[in-house]
């Protein structure tokens, strides 16, 4: 009794201690206001910043511990855009090392660069090191400079996929997997020791599409011929920084207080040169929400993550989503909606439920067109198949039409470590799910079963929201990933185009002269229930965040929110280098 009380005075105490950090936290932020731009400033990015779709804000107790805000890709480029027409800004400098922002999103970013430099404004780029990524920003600069002893790596893109199949035999893990789709390879890490030849055609096909998008594009944007950047890549793969000057790929190379000097000259000003960071930029901009109070509103609604039953705030929580369009339904000031998918999708069922939203929203007249992200894949696609349009990125991963089941049992493991699990039930397959034995072939003939007729209603549900024949569909799909492109070739998607170009769209096929596109929902939230809700998460939220842990320690280890255990998820996890 004394150690409860003990711990329930430290949960007190651990409130009040956050609450009142919290607060210096809340009031250091409203007290400082975002600095005027000044005359003359150079638009300083740093690339290394978080950037996301939804560019989600830190719980309380994320922000007490320092954590900072992802800008959300939208609000990015606006910025970019406005900075343009902006007489205040006089150039873009770009520096840093981009990480995880994804192809799709970069292809978006690598675009606004160019709108930018075709104002006449120079954009002044540097980096230490340059590779793939690094390389597709600078290219779009006028002027482009990297570090004495930097280099140039130019190796061509590679997935990496990490086999699990020997390590669970040998702990006596058994993974019992019912699936449908020859190229649906989810499974694979679990059940086998190697690549199969289904997995490594898809991914070569579709990580050849992405490699030839960022090399022509960044060529193109250079001003090169991309034979060049070809010869590197099959060739020494890395040169100096030097070398890569006198190949014409850079415009010099300069310590990092050189390229200060630079831009002083340009902008100069008594410390240095006049300049305002990105976050300042957009603060200093005017991007707020209001409404017109008129149904020439379209709202912009993001599922971006992995989708799971029930509700939550990270991820797509089925329950969450699908209330959130349920109310733009009946919402009289929205007149049509633009979904912005970033998912290698998860529960079918959830999908399911999102779908079946989307679907009633176009009954009530309400158009909805999808943009997809860096990866629209499996229920990523699902929720995305009845839209009236569907755009996309070239690079964007999507597609992967596939439904499985996944069953561990560790049986084996139990018998290895001297364990015996005894059970007692009321019904021959009370105990089918459990972990402890295997499924026998009556059971894993029901599963199967099931997961035929989940295969069949996602077919259906694209051959009729993408006016495609059954047989048709059933040939390109069977769990394949595609590229944006090829996506767009096989009648999966309309064309190409970001959230903007969707809401264009999604304004003619509602008839709207003028509208405004604006995210429901996206104010700030209250900063105690941002506090209390640090602490008092669902218990979805909580389950998901233990496998969230375990997914760290595998990284091929999907994050799984299924109540029945079926998924339409991308075919494998996979890391691009």
């Amino acid at each position: 009794m004394k150690l409860f009380i003990k711990q329930v005075l430290a949960v007190i105490v651990g409130l009040f201690a956050t609450f009142a950090i919290g607060l210096v936290v809340l009031t250091s932020a409203t007290d400082v206001a975002s600095a005027p731009v000044e005359s003359g400033a150079i638009l300083v990015i740093d690339l290394s910043g978080d950037i996301s779709d939804r560019g989600l804000s830190p719980t309380a107790l994320e922000m007490a511990q320092g954590a900072s805000t992802p800008l959300q890709l939208r609000q990015v480029l606006r910025a970019i855009k406005d900075a343009a027409s902006d007489d205040k800004i006089t150039g873009i400098f770009m520096h840093g090392s981009p990480s995880g922002y994804g192809w799709a999103a970069s292809r978006e970013l690598h675009h606004a660069f160019l709108d930018f430099r075709d104002s006449k404004k120079p954009i002044y780029a540097w980096f230490a090191e340059i590779d793939e990524i690094t390389y597709y920003f600078g290219a779009t600069a006028s002027q482009l400079w990297s570090a004495p002893f930097g280099s140039f790596q130019y190796d061509g893109f590679a997935a990496e996929i990490s086999y699990y199949g020997n390590l669970l035999e040998k702990l006596g893990v058994n993974v019992q997997v019912s699936k449908v789709g020859k190229y649906k390879s989810a499974v694979e890490p679990f059940t086998l020791s190697e690549m199969s030849d289904a997995n490594r055609e898809q991914t070569s096909n579709f990580l050849g599409d992405l490699f030839d998008i960022c090399l022509d594009e960044s060529s193109a944007a250079r001003g090169i011929e991309s034979a060049v950047l070809s010869e590197i890549v099959n060739g020494k793969s890395t040169i100096k920084s030097p070398g890569a000057q006198t190949l014409g790929l850079i415009d010099g190379v300069l310590y990092f207080d050189q390229v200060l000097d630079q831009l002083a000259a340009v902008a100069p000003s008594e410390n240095g040169f006049v300049q305002t960071s990105l976050e300042d930029y957009i603060s200093a901009q005017d991007l707020s929400n209001e409404s017109t109070n008129s149904k020439n509103t379209i709202a912009l609604v993001y599922a971006e993550g992995s989708i799971y039953d029930g509700r939550g705030s990270e991820g797509i929580a089925g329950d969450t989503v699908a209330q959130q369009l349920r109310e733009l339904r009946n919402d009289d000031e929205i007149g049509a909606v633009v979904l912005r998918v970033n998912s290698g999708g998860g529960s079918a069922s959830a999908s399911e439920y999102i779908l079946r939203e989307v679907e009633l929203l176009r009954t009530a007249g309400k158009p909805v067109v999808v943009s997809m992200g860096n990866v629209a894949a499996s229920g990523g696609y699902w929720i995305a198949s009845r839209a009236d349009k569907i755009l996309v990125q070239p690079n964007t991963i999507t597609g992967s039409i596939g439904v499985f089941g996944m069953f561990p049992e560790m049986s084996g493991l139990l018998d290895k470590v001297g364990v015996k699990v005894h059970t007692v039930k009321t019904g021959p397959f009370a105990d089918a799910m459990s972990i402890n034995r295997p499924r026998n072939q009556q059971e894993l003939a029901a599963i199967q079963e099931f997961i035929d007729e989940i295969y069949d209603a996602f077919i259906e549900r694209v051959a009729s929201g993408r006016g495609l024949d059954e047989e048709t569909v059933r040939d390109i799909a069977q769990g394949r990933v595609w590229s944006g492109i090829d996506a767009i070739d096989l009648g999966l998607v309309d064309g190409i185009g970001g959230i903007d170009d969707a809401a264009k769209i999604a304004a003619k096929i509602a008839g709207m002269d003028n509208w405004e596109l604006r995210e429901p929902g996206s104010e700030t939230p209250d900063f105690i229930d941002s506090v209390i809700n640090s602490f008092f998460e669902d218990s979805e939220s909580e389950d998901l965040a233990k496998l969230q842990l375990l997914s760290n320690a595998l990284p091929t280890i999907p994050r799984l929110g299924a109540s029945n255990g079926v998924y339409a998820l991308l075919p494998f996890s996979f890391s691009i280098k």
